[in-house]
């Protein structure tokens, strides 16, 4: 067959009949189209010459491109030679006509549901965008889980106080990536894990050193920082490890920007008599007053260690098993 089909519709009106195959417009293709999209030219990095018609869907992507250039009359190429637009109509109609039967026989996966961004790839988004490490779990609540995960989208719902949750972190991070010279003073709490071995020397903070914390934050305007490391107390107010003395240092990026000393004999005894004093009076030796320039710090605090030499004390037992007047056991 030489030339392009006759549509049933006069050449004024075009026709959206589809035939029932499509061996007729392989001729259109050869004539008009495979002169240049074949496999030895490539034009385009599109290939036409075997594909078949016959079994479009199997091709529905490169199909889907041909579709979009015979609607907009893109190909073949202006001074090229030409079908009429009734041919143009045609075998784009049959095309469409194709592709979606065949798409309606295939069966349907189910509704996609809008995922949101739970709280870590909302923090995992904003260092990548705005390269800051950024803790949102202070200002964004938990996420729901769902089987175990809380990235699963139908269990990641939107209320109206998440939204403004979500609004409230957006500010507070702009105003920190811009350097919003109007942010109002703010306070960021870092806590230890209450299982971490106090013992040990924490990765990152100087050697020498035991236990602490190792915190990384953005400080969002160069100025005066107060750090204020605070020590555990019992439910009664009493701050344990008195009764021997310590060395607590505050660093900033390594640089030891503050050393203090407490506990031993004064203040044990101290704290014999008036507990809660002494510990306010130990949290304020702790306290730092440090100037900071703008962007990422690591900021550590950890004690000094101790040698581990024997003490020349000469060891004896204790006259009672408890410092509490009257022991677990009951005996006095």
């Amino acid at each position: 067959m030489s030339g392009a089909p006759q549509a049933a519709a006069p050449q004024n009106r075009p026709s959206t009949a589809a035939p029932a195959s499509g061996s007729q417009y392989r001729a259109v293709l050869s004539q008009y189209c495979v002169t240049c999209h074949n496999e030895r030219l490539k034009t385009g990095d599109l290939r036409l010459d075997n594909l078949d018609l016959a079994n479009a869907p199997a091709d529905a992507a490169v199909w889907e491109k041909v579709i979009l250039k015979l609607r907009m009359g893109m190909m073949p190429p202006s001074g090229a030679r030409r079908p009429d637009q009734a041919t143009y109509d045609s075998m784009a109609s049959w095309l469409e006509t194709t592709l979606d039967q065949a798409a309606a026989t295939k069966p349907t996966p189910g509704l996609t549901l809008l995922h949101r961004l739970n709280r870590t790839e909302y923090a995992n988004a904003i260092r990548d965008l705005l390269t800051l490490d950024v803790d949102v779990t202070p200002i964004l609540p938990a996420d729901d889980p769902s089987f175990g995960f809380d990235n699963i989208a139908d269990s990641l719902g939107v209320t109206p106080i998440l939204i403004e949750r979500y609004l409230s972190a957006a500010g507070k991070i702009s105003a920190l990536a811009v350097g919003d010279p109007t942010i109002a003073p703010s306070s960021e709490f870092f806590r230890v894990r209450q299982d971490l071995s106090q013992n040990r020397h924490i990765e990152g903070l100087p050697f020498g050193t035991v236990g602490g914390l190792l915190a990384r934050t953005t400080v969002p305007l160069d100025g005066d920082y107060l750090l204020q490391p605070r020590l555990i107390r019992t439910n009664l107010g009493v701050m344990r490890g008195l009764e021997y003395e310590h060395q607590l240092e505050i660093t900033v990026d390594g640089r030891r920007v503050h050393l203090a000393t407490f506990g031993g004999f004064n203040d044990f005894k101290e704290q014999l008599e008036n507990q809660t004093k002494v510990g306010d009076d130990v949290d304020a030796r702790l306290k730092a007053r440090v100037r900071l320039t703008a962007g990422p710090h690591e900021i550590g605090v950890a004690f000094i260690q101790r040698s581990d030499a024997m003490s020349t004390l000469r060891l004896q037992p204790f006259i009672r098993s408890s410092a509490d007047p009257i022991d677990i056991t009951g005996r006095r």
